[in-house]
């Protein structure tokens, strides 16, 4: 087949940016033609009025619409896996890719067909409103989840014109949900039939994993983990908070600051270590006894979380969201009250203590991202969805 990927690349490369590379590389792996259509955030620097312009860019953007009819057009493609488009390409497009006859599937790496800024997060706690309440995405203006009333109308805006436009609901054929949580949640509250998601959850490329070096190996296990972006969202209050009931244990934290995000006051064990290239993390990981997700949102998925696993470490992760599915409700890693400083602190104490139990979950985990989360797995999830009628 010839398969077009589209996506808004994000100002920072995170974990949607490599899952579209991943989908490239797997896909031409099985033999398929990849086209990719990639914009940047960053192309607003350079427009004239800049972020004011994008207000408008994320509703509609010609050139983009442009682009895409174009490609429609020359290279007939079979089908297209949508991925970010805000706030540059705009889903505008997903109407040229329908009558193009093109079968459209869209990776949903957070939550944005419902709530405007993706996460269920605002003001510290899990919040559902553009799911339950009038208004629906207005409320993302009403509560400033962006952090800027500005920036909280722009998101606002956007996500109530996709919606009564039905740019998603008309045009996308089958919705790729990282997990059954995340697809339960979405189908409630957009309306769209449960079957036309389909749970395709990341997966890790052996082939594209480096090798631990000959000194985090023969180093061994010596401390707690954590690799990611450095918010509040993603729990890293929580973390620090944890660290410091255990001062005994030392901390090695991953990650580069949000903008906007102050780092709270960092205790004695706890070391930052900035980010981190794909060789350094493979020593992070190798080296530490767990690795801890701290997230208070719903997370997508967590690529860290099965990145660790694959190198046998334990992870611990929050109840909730669709991270409890991926350690098997326990059976292959530790889930602890999400919030909770002081139940992440005994999880940890107990598994520190306890280095059988830490071995075993730690294999099980290995062996779980080989059975569910290799890349010929998840190749084989993706192109049961292309191929479909």
């Amino acid at each position: 087949m010839k398969i077009l990927l589209i996506h808004n690349r994000y100002s920072r490369v995170g974990g949607e940016e490599t899952v579209v590379e991943f989908q490239r590389q797997v896909l031409e792996r099985s033999g398929h033609t990849v086209l990719l259509y990639e914009r940047s955030h960053d192309e607003i620097r350079q427009w004239r009025f800049g972020r004011f312009a994008s207000l408008f860019s994320a509703l509609y953007n010609r050139r983009a619409v442009r682009d895409v009819r174009r490609i429609v057009q020359r290279e007939r493609p079979d089908a297209a896996i949508v991925h970010n488009l805000f706030p540059v390409i705009s889903a505008a497009v997903l109407p040229v890719l329908k009558r193009g006859g093109v079968r459209v599937l869209m990776t949903l790496h957070n939550y944005r067909l419902v709530c405007p800024i993706g996460l269920f997060y605002t003001g510290g706690e899990i919040c559902e409103r553009c799911g339950t309440c009038r208004g629906r995405e207005w409320n993302c203006l009403f509560h400033k989840c962006e952090g800027s009333w500005s920036g909280s109308f722009g998101y606002a805006l956007r996500g109530w014109w996709s919606r009564r436009r039905g740019y998603f609901s008309a045009n996308v054929d089958r919705f790729l949900a990282l997990s059954e949580f995340q697809r339960t949640l979405l189908s409630r509250y957009t309306g769209i039939p449960s079957d036309r998601f389909a749970v395709v959850p990341n997966g890790v490329d052996p082939a594209l994993m480096p090798e631990p070096s000959a000194e985090a190996r023969k180093a061994g296990r010596r401390y707690v983990a954590y690799a990611g972006r450095l918010s509040r969202e993603k729990g890293l209050d929580l973390l620090i908070e944890a660290a410091r009931r255990l001062p005994d244990v030392e901390f090695r934290v991953a990650g580069e600051a949000a903008e906007g995000y102050t780092l709270p006051e960092i205790p004695k064990n706890v070391h930052l270590l900035g980010k981190l290239n794909r060789r350094e993390l493979a020593d992070l990981y190798t080296g530490a006894k767990a690795l801890v997700l701290t997230s208070l949102c719903y997370e997508g998925f967590g690529l860290v979380v099965i990145e660790a696993m694959y190198y046998g470490t334990p992870v611990v992760v929050p109840e909730r969201g669709g991270l409890p599915e991926i350690v098997e409700r326990g059976d292959c890693g530790a889930v602890y009250t999400p919030g909770s400083a002081e139940a992440l602190a005994e999880r940890l104490e107990e598994l520190l203590s306890d280095p059988e139990r830490a071995d075993e979950l730690g294999s099980r985990g290995r062996q779980r991202v080989a059975k569910h989360y290799h890349s010929a797995i998840y190749t084989q999830f993706l192109l049961e969805q292309l191929e479909r009628p």
